[in-house]
Parts: C-alpha cells; sequence; structure tokens
C-alpha cells in the first residue's frame, strides 16, 4: 500500500499540474476577460469533451487493458492504437471544419467566436494523441520523465496563452492556441520515450479486441459528459453566457477533486490488474477507500467554510455568487472521485458495459431534473442535479463489485461526507467571522489527522520502512 501512495504521488504530481495552473490562472483570466468571454471558453471547452469521445472511441483503455497480457506483441499493440485513433480523430476534425459554421451560430450562439472554435477542433487529433502517448509512459513506469514532460509541456502551454491573452490581445483564441501548442511539444517528447514500440505495423484483430473492450464504456463516457458539462451547455442557452462564466468559477474551483481523481486514475488502473489476484486484495482496497474518503471530508470541510475567501482570492467580487455553486459542487465531485473504487468489479470482469449502464442511469435522472428545473430555479439547481446522478451512477457500480468480487465499503463515511457538504453549504450562507471559521477548521483538522494517524499506525510503517532499508 505505501508503495501505491508513491506512485500516487510521483504520477499525481505530474498530472495535476495543468489544473493547478488552471486555478492560480483564474485571476488573470477573470480580470483580463470578460465574464461573457469567460463564459464562452468554458462553453467551447465543454464541447471539445463530447466532440474526444467520438475522435477516439476510448481506444486508449482497450489498448492499456492488453498492455500487460502475456505473450502480446506491444509494438504491434501500440502502433495499432496510433494509427487508430488518428484515423478516427483526424475524421471527425474534417467533418466539423466542414460544419463549423451550423455548430457556432445555430446550435451553440457563439456568434464572434468561431477563431477559437476552429482551434479547438484542430486541437482534437492532438489531444487525443497526446493522451494515448502519455498513457504508455505510465505503463512504462518513467515516471520523472512523465512529471518533466508534464511541467515543460505547462510551461509551454501557458507562456503562450498569456502572451497571446495579454500582449497580442487576441482573447480567448489565444488560450487555445496556447493548449494546443503544449499539446504538440508533449506528442514529440512522449513519442521519443516509446519509440521503440511505434512502427509501421497494424493488425486489425488487436483493434477489434481493443475496441470490444472499450466501445461498451462510451455511452458511460457520453453519460459522464452529460453530467460535468451539459449542465454548462444549458446555462449558456437557457440563462446567459454571463451566468455560465460565474458558474464555470465553481467548477474550476471544484475541480481540486479532479486533481485528486487524476492522480488516483493514473495509478489505479496498473494497480488493480497487477494486484488483483492477491489474497488480501479486497481488505487492501477497502482499507484505500476509507482513507480516501476520510481526506474527502477533510476537504470539503474546508473548501466550503471557506469558499467565498477562495472565490474572492482566485477571481473578484462580481464572481461572488459563485461560492454558492462551490459548496453545492464539492459532494458530486468527491463521489466521481470514489467512482474507480467501486467499478473495480467491473475492471475485473472486463464487464464495462456496467460502467455504461450506471453512467446512463445518472445522466438520465440528471437530464430531466435539468430540463425541468434549471430554467424555473436557475443554476443554483445544476450542481444538485449532479448530486443526484452521480449517487445513482456509484450505487450501482458498488452493488455489482459487491455482487462479484464480495468488496464492502463504509456507507457511514458516505453520510458524513454528505452530512458535511450540507452543513458547509448552510453556513455559507451567513457571514460569519472569520475567526470562528479558522478555530472551526483547526479543531476537525487536527481531530481528523490524529484519528488518521492512530488508526492506520502511520508513523509506525514510516519507521518499519526506513528500518528495512
Amino acid at each position: 500500500m505505501l508503495n501505491f501512495f508513491k506512485q500516487f504521488l510521483i504520477y499525481g504530481f505530474g498530472s495535476i499540474l495543468a489544473k493547478i495552473a488552471a486555478i492560480f490562472l483564474m485571476p488573470f483570466y477573470t480580470n483580463v476577460l470578460s465574464k461573457e468571454e469567460y463564459g464562452a471558453m468554458a462553453l467551447i471547452t465543454a464541447c471539445k469533451g463530447i466532440i474526444d469521445l467520438f475522435s477516439n472511441l476510448n481506444i486508449h483503455s482497450g489498448i492499456a487493458r492488453d498492455y500487460y497480457e502475456e505473450g502480446i506483441n506491444r509494438e504491434k499493440l501500440v502502433s495499432t492504437g496510433i494509427y487508430s485513433i488518428l484515423s478516427f480523430s483526424i475524421t471527425v476534425l474534417i467533418i466539423l471544419l466542414i460544419t463549423r459554421h451550423f455548430f457556432v451560430n445555430t446550435v451553440l450562439h457563439l456568434n464572434g467566436y468561431e477563431n477559437s472554435f476552429i482551434v479547438m477542433l484542430i486541437s482534437i487529433p492532438t489531444g487525443s494523441m497526446l493522451s494515448y502517448f502519455s498513457i504508455l509512459t505510465r505503463f512504462k513506469k518513467k515516471p520523472i520523465l512523465f512529471t518533466v514532460g508534464n511541467i515543460i509541456q505547462l510551461i509551454i502551454q501557458i507562456s503562450i496563452s498569456i502572451y497571446l491573452v495579454l500582449v497580442i490581445k487576441t482573447g480567448i483564441v489565444g488560450i487555445f492556441i496556447g493548449l494546443l501548442a503544449g499539446e504538440l511539444f508533449g506528442i514529440i517528447y512522449y513519442s521519443i520515450i516509446n519509440r521503440e514500440y511505434i512502427s509501421f505495423s497494424f493488425d486489425s484483430k488487436l483493434l477489434k479486441r481493443a475496441l470490444l473492450f472499450s466501445v461498451p464504456t462510451l455511452p458511460a463516457i457520453l453519460a459522464g459528459w452529460v453530467d460535468s458539462s451539459l449542465g454548462q451547455v444549458l446555462i449558456g442557452k437557457f440563462v446567459s453566457l454571463e451566468q455560465l462564466g460565474v458558474y464555470s468559477v465553481a467548477l474550476q474551483l471544484s475541480s481540486v477533486f479532479l486533481l485528486i481523481s487524476v492522480a488516483l486514475n493514473n495509478v489505479w488502473t496498473p494497480y488493480i490488474y497487477e494486484n488483483s489476484k492477491k489474497q488480501n486484495f479486497n481488505l487492501d482496497v477497502e482499507k484505500l477507500f476509507k482513507i480516501v474518503v476520510i481526506f474527502l471530508i477533510l476537504i470539503t470541510l474546508n473548501l466550503t467554510l471557506l469558499s467565498k475567501e477562495i472565490v474572492l482570492l482566485l477571481s473578484n467580487s462580481s464572481y461572488l455568487n459563485a461560492s454558492q455553486y462551490f459548496s453545492l459542487l464539492c459532494f458530486p465531485m468527491g463521489i466521481y472521485l470514489l467512482l474507480p473504487f467501486v467499478s473495480v468489479g467491473v475492471t475485473i470482469n472486463r464487464t464495462t458495459i456496467y460502467l455504461s449502464y450506471s453512467y446512463i442511469a445518472g445522466s438520465i435522472v440528471n437530464l430531466i431534473l435539468l430540463f425541468l428545473l434549471l430554467p424555473k430555479l436557475g443554476v443554483i439547481v445544476v450542481p444538485i442535479c449532479l448530486a443526484f446522478s452521480r449517487i445513482i451512477n456509484y450505487s450501482i457500480l458498488y452493488q455489482y463489485s459487491r455482487k462479484v468480487i464480495n468488496i464492502k465499503y463504509s456507507n457511514i463515511l458516505l453520510i458524513v461526507f454528505l452530512t458535511i457538504s450540507i452543513i458547509g453549504f448552510v453556513i455559507n450562507q451567513f457571514n460569519f467571522n472569520n475567526y470562528y471559521l479558522i478555530i472551526i477548521l483547526l479543531f476537525f483538522n487536527g481531530l481528523t489527522m490524529l484519528y488518521l494517524l492512530r488508526k492506520y499506525k502511520i508513523f509506525q510503517t514510516i519507521k518499519q520502512q526506513i528500518l528495512n532499508r
């Protein structure tokens, strides 16, 4: 388990840098861009998520699933993935470039932002290839090279974006150009690391095997996009781009949970494949689950009580309403982070269709509630609808994993997590003195850390590791 957290920290650091940078760039973007521009950027980014789905068919996951299979020809496997992803993504790019006027003006109502939309489309193949090569680098267990690549890529992306937006005054198109430049560097960098697996070889049988694994996950990914991004699209359509800009600030702040999720996912799949047949596998995973939920409770408590201060620190007073949405987003974002734990049975049994069942069920509820409530009650219902969706998603996957591999998690901790989220939102509605908030935070943070240290004997474990060396 100690090795799991070691890999979690190493790969996690490299993977979350971009998201951390996005959070700390918020003061720059929210002061240089108008709320309408910020909302337009969020809407185009949300559209990129659904386009990515159809441009690569999630072939990455199918290739990754067979990477550790005995007797597999990795050179042929990796090369098959490269040519497949390139073919699909370039085809989607061409189709959308031809039909861009319809999508920009009729579907999204983004008049004046066509250039930004075009640059986003060009980044579809590059983003797909970057994602693929970075996955291969993680599976090769090259954490230092992986992190260095992420850092350089991020520096290139941010430098170009800030220069174009601040100096050249390009507007949000400069942000997407910077993203494209960073992705191009990343492709070159990671392809060099994985060069021994790149060749002019293609195996249709390997592609078919990868698609049999990945295609059943597509409805789940689509439903996940509905949960994470459709709310933004509907806010832009039914409310306004300005209000979408405010909600997007809250969504960006709540991505602190996604930082942990990215780091966790980077090590979770290899960990499952390598350890699923060990005798104490279930106990180790259940223990990991408890630790993660406790940290989620801690993070939620701190973020919700300090949400107003965080919003003012990272944006400005015109975005203050984002603190309410931010508080409500903590619970569904935390549940999303826990989905790898409850989908462990699906991963081990290769029954990825159950991912789709769970995501679709949750998204249907989300869709119905959004269309019924958003026009009447406004933006505040979007994170609430998302919470209902994530609870359904979690419950279905948990029941399946419990049935097939007899995994058991603590539901009491989840109830505590939900309670803390609600209490934090309620407290957020009042103007408490910061002095009292700090006392509350210090008390609960200290109590929780003391419990973890004693319960899991962390100090003893570290001491034993040092002595063993």
